[in-house]
């Protein structure tokens, strides 16, 4: 199988798909809106990094991933064009595998409607659909800080198994961090749906 199929999913009030040139000032809004929200929860960037630094990056992220099959990200966008936030799907690896690890970021200006939910709701679907159409998955893994009390709402509202406790996980803002190890299966999402 050769790459990642473009992936393009639709839900009730949002729009995901790989982010583009033309979404580079929304992409800027939402870094700006959110840094405060986010700062608890992602790895330092480096200093002199300004926002559009950190759009660059994404934007050769998305066009690489769908290049070599590793990583799927999407954005969320609004009717109104506005970004809700970010969906992925990292490492994902095939053989016996068939395995990725899913992480989401909400805007700021978006919290608290349910869109977190509805968007890693879509990222499930677009990671178990059979291929071509999506993914074809087995197995997807999301690991969360415990002091992240929206994102364990969205995993558990989502259907995610929690398995355990990570210990150290990742770096975080300089800090070894424990994460919370959740999973799904085709079977449970299919259950699930």
């Amino acid at each position: 199988m050769k790459g990642i199929a473009p992936v393009r999913w639709r839900t009730p009030r949002l729009a995901l798909r790989a982010i583009e040139e033309r979404d580079e000032d929304e992409f800027v809004r939402v870094l700006e809106v959110s840094r405060e929200h986010w700062a608890p929860w992602i790895p330092a960037r480096p200093h002199d990094w300004s926002p559009h630094d950190h759009f660059r990056r994404e934007l050769h992220r998305a066009a690489s991933g769908a290049v070599g099959g590793t990583h799927l990200r999407l954005g969320a966008f609004l009717d109104d064009g506005r970004l809700a936030g970010l969906f992925s799907l990292n490492e994902i690896v095939r053989g016996v595998f068939q395995n990725a690890y899913a992480g989401w970021s909400v805007s700021a200006d978006a919290t608290g409607q349910g869109l977190g939910t509805e968007g890693v709701r879509a990222l499930l679907d677009s990671a178990f659909t059979p291929f071509p159409a999506g993914l074809g998955l087995h197995r997807v893994q999301a690991n969360i800080m415990p002091a992240n009390a929206p994102s364990l709402r969205i995993a558990e509202k989502v259907g995610f198994r929690r398995e355990g406790i990570a210990m150290r996980y990742l770096q975080i803002a300089g800090t070894w961090e424990d994460h919370v190890t959740f999973a799904m299966t085709a079977e449970e999402h299919g259950a699930a749906g």
